[in-house]
């Protein structure tokens, strides 16, 4: 895992790169840059309360399809996530754009003034109840989509934390397929969030999908829809952009789901996933476009356990 400073470098170096590759990008990814490094540069890393998992329990839960967080009494960094959430906020708040402002300004407003509850906004947003952050929304008059987009990208470093304890626990089980990978599903064996895109890896072109949420990657057959399951090959499909050399778009006519492919000889570290997700926007307008779409909300929908000791203090 790189140091703070490395990956700061790291970003820097990529976004000056897409910049110069996509000129008319690049003001799309100089914010995006700028929303990551806000992540990265906390004054603190982001606390993750390591919880057992022992490995019958790991096994049966690959078995099921169930993501390791799911039902485990996970700490929630509420700090964290507010002191994100507020400097989130602040750089879009420099934006020239006074529609954004006013949604801002309606934002800021409710959490200035106490309408905002942070630690029921922040555990919806961890647990990735889009429909709970949209009636919290509702309930405070605020706009619904702002305020799921800074409480998800308030949240992702929480997640991540996550993920770098739980992902190596995978490579412990070995289930005896051909394909090499426990974990079978489409969605995230960490958090359940949909993948934001794959990635074909080495020589042999493994596919790889990549976490939305977490930004945890894992094995994935190479025909296979990640949102339906679907594995006939007469109902999956490529879709290339002219000019576009390193990206593809999977497509499946079954769900009418696509993803975005990339060879990824270098895969790229989690936190730089969503310049990488910008970079590629030619890609989802095209495949929008011919009627395809990706799907809403996560694909398991995870709950997380009280810890012991919050019961006894409601108990008490």
């Amino acid at each position: 895992m790189l140091a703070t400073q490395d990956l700061t470098l790291l970003l820097d170096r990529r976004a000056a790169a897409l910049q110069k590759a996509q000129p008319d990008l690049v003001e799309a990814l100089e914010l995006q840059a700028r929303l990551i490094r806000a992540g990265l540069t906390a004054a603190r890393a982001p606390e993750a309360h390591p919880f057992a998992l022992p490995r019958e329990h790991l096994a049966a839960r690959v078995r099921e399809g169930v993501p390791l967080l799911h039902d485990q009494p996970a700490h929630v960094d509420v700090h964290f996530a507010a002191d994100l959430f507020s400097r989130l906020a602040d750089i879009l708040a420099e934006r020239d754009d006074a529609h954004l402002r006013s949604r801002l300004d309606g934002l800021v407003s409710a959490a200035t003034g106490g309408l905002l509850d942070p630690e029921r906004l922040f555990g919806e947003a961890f647990v990735q109840h889009q429909d709970h952050v949209a009636e919290i929304a509702r309930q405070i008059g605020v706009d619904a989509e702002l305020l799921a987009t800074l409480a998800s990208q308030a949240v992702t470093p929480l997640l991540r934390a996550y993920a770098d304890h739980l992902l190596p626990l995978l490579a412990r089980i070995d289930d005896g397929t051909s394909q090499g990978a426990a974990w079978q599903q489409g969605y995230c064996p960490v958090c359940g969030a949909w993948p934001i895109l794959a990635e074909l890896r080495g020589v042999e072109l493994a596919r790889y999908l990549r976490c939305a949420a977490c930004g945890s990657g894992w094995r994935s057959p190479r025909l296979f829809c990640s949102y339906c399951a679907n594995e006939d090959y007469q109902l999956l499909g490529t879709l290339t952009i002219e000019g576009e050399q390193r990206f593809r778009i999977g497509v499946c006519e079954r769900c009418k789901g696509y993803l975005k492919v990339c060879n990824a000889f270098g895969p790229p570290p989690a936190a730089l996933l969503a310049l990488e997700d910008a970079a590629s926007v030619h890609l989802d307008v095209a495949a929008i476009e011919r009627g395809y779409h990706r799907p809403g909300g996560a694909g398991f929908a995870i709950e997380l356990a009280i810890p012991e000791n919050e019961w006894v203090e409601e108990l008490g």
